[in-house]
């Protein structure tokens, strides 16, 4: 018959079992250390109350004229919509782009990368349609 295994505080270490089944960061640090002064809150509001300014690199709040902007369930749809579309684009293009679906849009949107769109085969060729070489009837002789 077998005897199931009764964890007790007289047969059980807990600092063992951690440190068999957790976690251990042991890497170097990529915190910059010299920075921590600057970013503490304490100081950057300490700070803003003397001099009335903010650090140059906090960006404000925008606010402006958003009527045009659906409600917020329909902004998400298209958000996740967009998301979709873009996984549909293959690995190595996505990759490009470093999987980033703002940069692919503002890639894009720029009519200077239309080249290297078309190259990576992002747009649509529209045919040439070689014309037929008679003058339009409603042309003045």
């Amino acid at each position: 018959m077998n005897v199931p295994f009764l964890r007790t505080a007289y047969n059980y270490d807990r600092d063992a079992a951690s440190d068999e089944s957790g976690l251990s960061c042991e890497d170097e640090s990529l915190a910059i250390q010299s920075a921590e002064e600057e970013s503490n809150i304490n100081t950057i509001v300490r700070r803003f109350g003397l001099t009335g300014q903010l650090p140059d690199q906090v960006a404000m709040p925008r606010s402006g004229d958003f009527t045009g902007v659906p409600d917020f369930h329909t902004a998400m749809n298209l958000i996740r919509q967009a998301q979709e579309e873009f996984l549909r684009v293959p690995a190595d293009v996505r990759a490009r782009f470093q999987n980033d679906p703002q940069r692919f849009m503002e890639f894009l949107e720029d009519d200077g990368n239309r080249a290297e769109a078309e190259r990576l085969g992002l747009l649509r060729l529209v045919p040439v349609v070689p014309s037929s070489g008679t003058p339009d009837e409603g042309a003045a002789s």
